[in-house]
């Protein structure tokens, strides 16, 4: 019995599973997003309400996932280590801020897509009627300063866990890149479960986006900024 329950602890996904459930996982409401039709009204933002969740939730769950990621890095060659600087085949920092930017295009053509094909698909009157914000735009300096921290680190917090930790968890269980990517992007698309199918949808294709721009960058801070910049343009951009 101690020699299975240790093998279970040490099971490389044992720990990546254990946060998703914690951190990830969508509730029962979120889940009933996928059956019934999205609302028309938005929520309004509470910089309170947000700052409080940033202390509260992201602050500890980012902190407990690099730690995690940071312990299995450590045990990789040195080239084989993911970076949190500029690495791959854009090593100068000019280079560096225009893959940032070009990441950020590129979410925001992938969710540009979702939102055309899901105005055809439902018939929507509009476009702008599909670009209906879910929450209300921040107003004043301090609530869009507590939006573009609480977008840095939410982002900072799904791709080191989906991108860097879950996806290195997964090739040491056998799996191969495009597969691991796959699987890391289902689930991250399962978090965002309240956006909707269609949201889900745009969350999957952005996260084999992404998926695939780390390994070949093997940079956190590129996938993260690049997420971070998409989340403000889409705080802002509606309004």
């Amino acid at each position: 019995m101690y020699k299975f329950l240790s093998g279970i602890f040490r099971h490389p996904l044992f720990a990546p599973l254990v946060i998703y459930t914690l951190f990830f996982f969508p509730d029962s409401y979120s889940v009933q997003n996928l059956f019934t039709s999205a609302s028309e009204s938005t929520l309004p933002f509470s910089a309170f309400d947000e700052l409080f969740q940033i202390l509260v939730f992201y602050i500890p769950a980012l902190a407990l996932v690099l730690y995690f990621s940071f312990q299995y890095t450590q045990n990789l060659p040195l080239k084989k280590r993911y970076s949190c600087g500029a690495a791959g085949i854009f090593p100068s920092y000019l280079n560096y801020a225009v893959c940032i930017i070009l990441c950020t295009i590129c979410l925001l053509l992938i969710g540009g897509f979702t939102i055309i094909v899901e105005s055809v698909f439902t018939k929507a009157e509009d476009f702008q009627t599909a670009f209906a914000p879910v929450v209300e735009a921040p107003d004043g300096a301090f609530a869009v300063s507590v939006m573009v921290l609480s977008c840095i680190v939410a982002a900072y917090l799904e791709e080191s866990f989906f991108r860097a930790l879950l996806f290195s968890r997964l090739l040491v269980t056998g799996l191969q890149k495009a597969p691991a990517i796959l699987t890391a992007s289902l689930l991250f698309a399962l978090c965002h479960a309240w956006q909707g199918f269609w949201g889900m949808l745009g969350a999957f294709l952005s996260g084999v986006f992404l998926g695939f721009l780390f390994d070949r960058q093997k940079s956190l801070n590129i996938v993260a900024l690049g997420h971070a910049l998409y989340n403000i343009t889409v705080y802002l951009l509606p309004f």
